[in-house]
């Protein structure tokens, strides 16, 4: 079996859990990813995005950060790429169903942090998107030397033992996994 072919099998086996599993806590996923990002350096400026479908809710987690003085970008679908606009201001549905800014796009860096989706994370930092590589594309375009630190906020029951998520060269790890009850500094290699 090709490392696409066992991805889209995990996706599968996670999409299923999450239907029946348990929601994450919105108001103790904002309270991780808040604390995580206060104590990193850098400007007060970060990436998050709005969830939808089986995503943990970040309603709550956007609110708290502009509560606490951070510059929230939210990304929206050009093309086959993503760009970056303020949180704070009005937003659209898209043709993916994800509510997306619709003010004027702004430059990503600098950033203090990037909160990214993922259905699943390994403890070594390999992620398992959905499929597109949206945020795949965004995370190899970033300079080595003002690279934000790279975090996916996901559920509890989606962290998973290193090597467990099929590895393509295209995929990028992350640096940290956030839930609702934990932070996880990913080990890789």
């Amino acid at each position: 079996m090709s490392s696409a072919e066992a991805k889209e099998m995990l996706r599968s086996l996670v999409r299923a859990a999450r239907r029946q599993g348990p929601s994450a806590d919105p108001s103790a996923l904002a309270d991780q990813c808040a604390a995580y990002l206060d104590g990193l350096d850098g400007p007060r400026r970060v990436t998050c995005y709005s969830s939808y479908g089986s995503e943990p809710d970040t309603s709550v987690l956007l609110a708290r950060l502009g509560d606490r003085g951070y510059d929230v970008l939210l990304p929206r679908v050009t093309d086959d790429n993503l760009e970056w606009a303020p949180g704070r201001g009005p937003t659209v549905v898209s043709a993916m169903g994800i509510a997306e800014p619709s003010g004027p796009a702004v430059p990503l860096l600098p950033l203090r942090a990037m909160l990214i989706p993922a259905l699943a994370a390994g403890v070594d930092g390999a992620r398992l998107c959905k499929v597109g590589g949206y945020y795949d594309r965004v995370l190899d375009s970033l300079p080595l030397d003002h690279r934000p630190v790279i975090a996916v906020v996901v559920r509890d029951e989606d962290v998973m033992p290193a090597g467990t998520i099929p590895i393509e060269p295209h995929d990028r790890h992350v640096d940290a996994i956030i839930t609702p009850t934990r932070i996880i500094t990913c080990v890789t290699d």
